[in-house]
């Protein structure tokens, strides 16, 4: 259940919005993530330079420009205790930019304690409510290709690879795929053939909170 409760109200495993005091666990929570998930696929100095502190304000700002700015985080909590979020908002890609009934998933991820406990699951059946309340009929985001944990939770959710879209990344080991998520009203992404590029054919840029490329978990 999606809820809104104010500020020092609390109940057991539930889905929210975030407001702007859940910066810092929101930040803490993505550093772990990334450290867990992505150790041995990208650079450990990569990984030990996280800023947790930068991380926060990021979060602190895009939290409370949301509701102007058309983009959403959504945060599972325990008691006071985030174990995941989610964030999205209107496209980036250049292909999709003119669809305003296709989302972006900028990031997605839960605490390494919670994988398989259901936190991602609760977490994407909200996001996808928000969607459906907001008319948006397809939802994309960006991975890992080597990252084939959240691949493959992505695939049970039934996201699947965009063929039409070209891999980006800054090398080798860090190329990033695009998945689509269609069905969440009515059609899907209208493919163009071109990859998801900003015209001057560079990736799409990403906030520090999406992470440094574009990858969502």
């Amino acid at each position: 259940m999606l809820t809104t409760d104010s500020p020092g109200r609390a109940a057991p495993g539930r889905d929210r919005l975030a407001r702007e005091d859940d910066a810092e666990q929101i930040a803490g929570l993505q550093v772990a993530a990334w450290r867990t998930a992505y150790a041995g696929i990208l650079p450990a100095a990569e990984l030990h330079g996280l800023d947790t502190a930068a991380l926060a304000g990021f979060w602190r700002g895009r939290i409370e420009a949301g509701s102007t700015a058309g983009a959403h985080v959504l945060v599972h909590d325990e008691g006071r205790r985030i174990l995941g979020f989610s964030s999205f908002g209107p496209a980036r890609d250049d292909d999709l930019g003119q669809r305003p009934d296709v989302e972006e998933l900028y990031a997605f991820y839960a605490r390494p304690e919670c994988w398989g406990t259901g936190v991602g699951r609760s977490l994407m059946r909200s996001t996808r409510s928000v969607w459906a309340e907001r008319g948006t009929r397809a939802g994309y985001l960006w991975v890992l290709e080597r990252n084939t944990r959240g691949r493959d939770f992505y695939r049970k959710g039934g996201w699947r690879q965009d063929p039409t879209a070209a891999p980006s990344g800054s090398g080798p080991d860090a190329l990033e795929i695009r998945y689509e998520l269609t069905g969440i009203g009515a059609g899907g992404l209208l493919h163009s053939g071109r990859s998801a590029t900003t015209p001057g054919g560079t990736p799409a840029p990403a906030a520090p909170g999406d992470t440094p490329r574009r990858r969502t978990r």
